[in-house]
């Protein structure tokens, strides 16, 4: 289906509001971060599921009439394919144990019961890692366990020695680890959106996609010589403005109608559908359905019989014409310090904007109870202001660009109802249009260089450090508050934590019941430190420096990504996801403020 020149300029109309705005959809949209829905990937229980785990989110791509090229050039790689054996996960989520055997459930458990086996990682299908190519054949995995050269076993189920295998070979591509986001990310521009397992034929997209079916001219007028006005031939499929108004037939003649009227036809008047995420599973051909406003990460763009697709990560096939290729806001990326320099894994080659290294005069710079901190310009309005020697008079002077990062001298001053904060370069800073570091004391029980984060909810800001160290600092957004509204209050929870498990991407969604359901596919960099909280990237709003998450720590891809790759436990070549063990444990993380 081609886009109509009406779709084309709602869309460029779309792309223009969002710039202007600094935020996609952040009103409306959240991760979910809360302990009652974690969101981490589900490991194998006892013994092995007849389905390996992500399996359903993962169809066979032999079966979606893709090109036979299509995965092979994009297949996950590591730098240690260059030579010896190798082992490709098959699935979406390939378990990497530490043992050859799969974890008890915790009913099965005994006091006195050692740990045994754990999930340590996973490999996510297309992904090649080194293997010692002799499996070990036990009961619980006839297929035989594989030892990785990292360290860890897979069942040889879930991957597989032949690196042609049509599932290895039609994967979707590797994540990039170079850029500051790992995929291409879409927004869901309407209600209904399917998510087939494969491409349908003509007749069943009109089955499944009403809209798309043409639309009855109306008779001529009997005193006009011009028939009416009408949509033409094909409805309007993608309409950013008036959705459901376009694309829903009339719905207005009786309650019973109405109740057979699928959701995502119905008016709702710029209302949200009343619907969870067990509404929008879908059977046969259909995965599932989306609301407006779910994001998908996307694999490649391709075409068949005439029509564009998608297909996303994890191997779903979305119509084109409902997805809207969505950029991140903004650039910003907080500040390197004290010599401390981001890196990468072995191999990958940083094609991100360059790092900012800030080079201090002052060893108190962003220590705890020191004045000198980093101050970061927050509103798109702000200007630079003078003082004059009295301290009476303020000067404005030249604007200051949003996301500015300054040092601090300590001096601070209030007049005429404003505080100003007085930076290095001689100019002073407004304090309501900017925030400013604030770290916590170092833990009482820090080891000497430990790495350790400090999360100011109060100030929206982050610093990285090792021992007493301040490497790397930033501006995030934490939980958004409602005190007056528990359903709208989404606090970061206090405390000291530890990194549980990192993850390159993987999906988040929920029900919330204040807005409803909601998907965000593979968001990016995530570390849990607590339930389903996490440090994550977030490439849907622009809005740092200010509470706007669901309750995890949002940070902006670049420092995503810095963190992630900072981090204990680090990520081995190859990997997806890995989990903390006593033997290599999670860095801490403190939150505090408010």
């Amino acid at each position: 289906m081609v886009r109509s020149k009406k779709l084309m300029s709602k869309m460029s109309f779309l792309s223009a509001r969002m710039l202007t705005l600094g935020v996609l959809a952040a009103a409306t949209v959240g991760v979910a971060c809360r302990e009652s829905a974690p969101s981490a990937p589900p490991a194998p229980s006892s013994a092995p599921e007849p389905n390996p785990p992500g399996v359903e989110d993962s169809p066979d791509p032999s079966a979606q009439g893709l090109d036979d090229d299509a995965g092979a050039a994009t297949t996950a790689t590591t730098a240690a394919e260059a030579e010896g054996p190798q082992i490709a996960a098959l699935f979406l989520q390939t378990p990497i144990m530490s043992e050859m055997e799969w974890p008890k459930d915790e009913k099965d458990r005994k006091p006195g019961d050692k740990e045994g086996s754990v999930r340590i990682g996973y490999i996510r299908q297309g992904a090649k890692v080194p293997v010692i190519p002799e499996p070990h054949k036990k009961s619980n995995c006839k297929d035989g366990w594989y030892e990785l050269m990292q360290g860890g076993f897979v069942c040889g189920r879930y991957a597989t020695l032949n690196l042609s295998h049509p599932r290895v070979r039609l994967a979707p591509h590797a994540p990039d680890q170079g850029a500051p986001l790992p995929y291409k990310y879409g927004y869901n521009v309407t209600h209904g959106t399917p998510l087939y397992r494969s491409v349908p034929p003509r007749e069943d997209r009109l089955r499944y996609e009403p809209w798309l079916a043409p639309k009855k001219k109306a008779k001529p007028k009997p005193v006009e010589d011009a028939p009416a006005a009408a949509y033409g031939d094909e409805a309007d499929a993608g309409s950013l403005l008036q959705l459901t108004r376009t694309t829903t037939p009339d719905t207005s003649s009786t309650t019973a109608d109405k109740d057979e009227t699928p959701w995502y036809l119905r008016d709702y008047d710029g209302g949200k559908p009343t619907v969870t995420l067990d509404d929008l599973r879908g059977d046969g051909p259909i995965a599932r359905r989306m609301v407006k406003g779910f994001y998908l990460a996307l694999d490649k763009e391709f075409s068949s019989s005439g029509t564009r697709w998608w297909r996303t990560t994890g191997s779903l096939i979305a119509p084109h014409d409902r997805i809207y290729v969505q950029k991140p806001p903004t650039e910003f990326h907080g500040v390197w310090l004290n010599g401390a320099k981001p890196e990468l894994p072995a191999g990958v080659v940083d094609t991100g904007p360059t790092p900012t290294l800030l080079k201090s005069a002052s060893a108190e710079l962003c220590q705890h109870g020191s004045k000198r901190q980093l101050g970061f310009v927050l509103w798109h309005r702000a200007r630079k202001y003078t003082v004059d020697v009295d301290k009476k008079t303020v000067s404005t002077k030249e604007p200051v660009a949003r996301f500015t990062v300054v040092e601090l001298t300590g001096e601070r001053m209030a007049l005429k109802g404003h505080v100003y904060e007085e930076t290095t370069e001689g100019w002073w800073m407004r304090s309501n249009e900017g925030t400013k570091t604030a770290p916590s004391a170092p833990p009482s029980d820090l080891k000497p260089g430990e790495k350790w984060v400090d999360v100011n909810v109060t100030h929206q800001t982050l610093i990285a450090f090792e021992g007493t160290k301040p490497v790397f600092a930033t501006a995030v957004s934490t939980g958004r508050r409602n005190k007056a509204d528990k359903e709208r209050d989404y606090p970061t929870p206090p405390g000291s934590f530890r990194i549980r498990e990192k993850h390159i991407a993987a999906t988040m969604d929920g029900d919330v019941a204040s807005d409803g359901p909601y998907s965000i596919e593979d968001v990016p960099w995530i570390m849990y430190f607590k339930g389903s909280y996490a440090l994550h990237g977030a490439f849907w709003h622009g809005n740092f420096g200010h509470k706007q998450s669901h309750g995890c720590v949002n940070l902006a891809p670049l420092d995503a990504r810095a963190m992630f790759n900072w981090t204990e436990p680090r990520l081995p070549p190859g990997w997806h996801g890995v989990w903390a063990t006593p033997e290599k444990p999670g860095t801490r993380v403190v939150v505090h403020g408010e």
